[in-house]
């Protein structure tokens, strides 16, 4: 099974209906991401079928949730969810926000080499980040406990706006040490083909 059919399968699989050229644009950014990785090591993730399953797909589980149109992925990494969602969303802005210059260097060269028009790459720490209180959705999965999601993202979204984060096990002990300031509107499993372990999308919003 080549890539392409593994992530159709897999999106269709989690009823992510993705045009061909969406998933050829994937493929494209899977083959810069295994190949960029071997230099800059960018992922600990090597395989790439695990590629697809923990990062391509994991990342398109969260499609439903992005229902806005100004989106923030905080340490987005190699650009996960962040670049996945802008390939498959290109009518919505994202701003993908790293503070490792290979991470958004990769970035840079991927929204050059595939034309995604809808990213804007943004090397800095969160708290410097200018465009406060502008979006829709603050998504992340990188942050270490939803605390500190919070406590570093609380004042980017606007104040109809949501932040989506993406855990794996549900994350009791996280939800109770939440400061006062935020509520939690939802936390959904999140099913993942060939991933065995749990997801879950925590739906955070400010209170108020």
């Amino acid at each position: 099974m080549t890539h392409f059919d593994t992530i159709q399968k897999g999106a269709q699989q989690m009823g992510a209906a993705l045009s061909e050229d969406t998933i050829q644009r994937l493929v494209s950014y899977l083959a810069m991401l295994e190949k960029w990785n071997k230099a800059y090591n960018l992922t600990a993730i090597r395989d790439v079928e695990q590629m697809i399953s923990l990062h391509l797909l994991d990342s398109l589980a969260t499609l439903p949730y992005i229902t806005g149109e100004k989106i923030i992925d905080v340490g987005t990494g190699p650009g996960l969810p962040g670049m996945v969602l802008a390939i498959c969303y290109p009518d919505k802005a994202f701003t993908l926000l790293d503070s490792n210059g290979k991470k958004t260097r990769f970035l840079t060269q991927v929204k050059m080499e595939l034309g995604v028009e809808n990213v804007t790459v943004a090397n800095e720490r969160v708290e410097k980040h200018p465009h406060q209180g502008d979006y829709d959705h603050v998504i992340s999965r990188a942050f270490a406990s939803l605390q500190d999601m919070i406590n570093w993202t609380l004042p980017l979204p606007k104040q109809s706006g949501n932040f989506l984060a993406m855990k794996g096990v549900y994350p009791y002990e996280e939800i109770a040490a939440l400061p006062k300031e935020v509520e939690v509107l939802s936390i959904d499993p999140l099913s993942v083909p060939s991933v065995q372990a749990e997801r879950h999308m925590v739906v955070m919003a400010r209170k108020g």
